[in-house]
């Protein structure tokens, strides 16, 4: 999880850097008061399936929290980095992903709503060893700062 919080032009939003730094995940327009999965910071790492946030309507102003789109709905965005300077820069290589998320859409992770919250959590956990051991290294590397 790379970044987390507000932006006045994509409202609550979320942004996750793969594990090898090429691939630059952004999803924006959360949902007002509660657009994350409980205890979700920055520097978590998630697996495909994790539920990470709630689709709605926030953004475009400069103050916090404030719903400005009329429709519901999920920006998502892809950009390709295949060089550190490029992601801030005039050279983004960003991918449209409609054809991928009607892909994904037939393959999705089942979800089951956590009784007495708001909460969503996948029903079946993913086990990579890549991220296995990210995340033993990140909790190492946290344990020592």
């Amino acid at each position: 999880m790379e970044a987390l919080g507000w932006n006045q032009y994509g409202g609550w939003r979320i942004g996750i850097r793969s594990l090898d730094k090429k691939r630059y995940y952004y999803y924006a327009h959360l949902r007002q008061n509660y657009p994350y999965a409980e205890d979700l910071k920055e520097g978590d790492i998630v697996t495909a399936g994790d539920v990470i946030g709630y689709m709605g309507h926030t953004g475009y102003s400069v103050k916090e929290n404030v719903n400005n789109i009329e429709t519901v709905h999920l920006h998502f965005g892809l950009e390709l980095v295949f060089d550190e300077s490029q992601k801030e820069s005039n050279n983004e290589i960003w991918i449209n992903c409609y054809e991928l998320t009607k892909f994904l859409a037939k393959n999705r992770s089942e979800v089951y709503k956590v009784e007495g919250t708001k909460e969503w959590k996948r029903v079946t956990d993913i086990l990579l060893p890549e991220v296995e051991e990210a995340n033993q290294n990140y909790k190492a590397n946290n344990l020592t700062e």
